[in-house]
């Protein structure tokens, strides 16, 4: 597989040079009203060809979903994520109940939108299906927001599954491993901060190397659905 080499941006700037993955992330966290959806997409599909790069832009409402979307170094949407849950922000939008990991040359990839990061059902799902890689895209009030979240998100997630998570939002941005793959053995290959560009290398093959990932019990799963998925 290809060393993936991460690049968190302000939209439509221009990555770090070397950079093949980039995802924008913006000051405000703003999710992209449907009104304007359709040419933002177009905008960043000629971005992606123009710099021949993945692109995960930022979220976007579509159909009346609050969505994140994959689109390949030459322009083309390769998959798009719709919101598993509610942000109490957009509660106005539909969501969805599947989900769907994207194969590419660096591994395979899922798109976290928003709140189901805080979901631990979501990144194990994610890769029960084979996710090398989780990109999380968030607008988080500031009012609200701790330290916490991040534990019990993007870090969380890559602690419990075995495999890289992405954090971008209005908050912070930053990049979570197994705590064994980090220098500092604290579960981050890049701080929380707000600096951009934000640059990164992850090889997915590392990933394959860890210890096999904790199989969810499927009795334990029946027994306890409701509790597990919170319906």
């Amino acid at each position: 597989m290809t060393t993936m080499v991460l690049c968190a941006v302000e939209p439509f700037t221009s990555p770090v040079w070397g950079s093949n993955f980039t995802v924008f992330t913006s000051a405000t966290g703003d999710v992209i009203p449907e009104s304007q959806s359709k040419e933002y997409i177009s905008k960043c599909c000629k971005y992606a060809k123009l710099h021949e790069v993945y692109l995960v832009p930022e979220r976007f409402i579509l159909m009346e979903y609050q969505c994140m979307c994959l689109i390949s170094p030459s322009g083309k949407v390769l998959g798009a994520q719709k919101c598993l849950y509610w942000n109490t922000e957009y509660r106005g939008v539909k969501r969805s109940s599947a989900m769907e990991v994207l194969n590419t040359e660096f591994g395979a990839i899922a798109l976290c939108v928003d709140v189901d990061i805080f979901r631990p059902e979501v990144p194990r799902i994610a890769v029960g299906m084979g996710a090398h890689v989780l990109i999380c895209s968030q607008q988080i009030s500031m009012a609200d927001y701790n330290s916490g979240m991040i534990v019990s998100g993007v870090w969380s997630a890559a602690q419990n599954n075995n495999l890289f998570t992405v954090g971008v939002s209005n908050a912070f941005n930053c990049v979570c491993a197994p705590r064994v793959m980090t220098k500092h053995n604290d579960g981050f290959l890049v701080a929380p901060g707000l600096k951009v560009p934000m640059n990164i290398k992850l090889a997915a093959d590392a990933i394959d190397r860890m210890p096999p990932r904790y199989c969810l019990s499927r009795k334990f799963y029946a027994v306890h659905r409701k509790e597990l998925i919170g319906e």
